[in-house]
């Protein structure tokens, strides 16, 4: 199994709403969560992770709900 690193940045980025009128008020860009669950020790368990490193997991093989394809050779 391939590792990879769970780091991913803790606060969500920050800028603002422009209108059309080119009013400016401030808005988070919050962090796109994904609840997955992992195999840990031989055990299950549930963990919300943002899409990047969703990506490494399932490449990675870790998650149990996803599994690439087998080859037809």
């Amino acid at each position: 199994m391939a590792s990879f690193d769970f780091k991913y940045p803790s606060k969500a980025h920050i800028g603002r709403n422009v209108s059309h009128a080119k009013n400016r008020t401030p808005r988070t860009f919050r962090r796109n969560l994904h609840t997955v669950t992992i195999m840990t020790d031989g055990v299950k368990k549930r963990m919300r992770v943002p899409t990047k490193v969703l990506r490494m997991m399932k490449k990675s093989g870790v998650t149990t709900h996803w599994k690439k394809p087998e080859s037809k050779d």
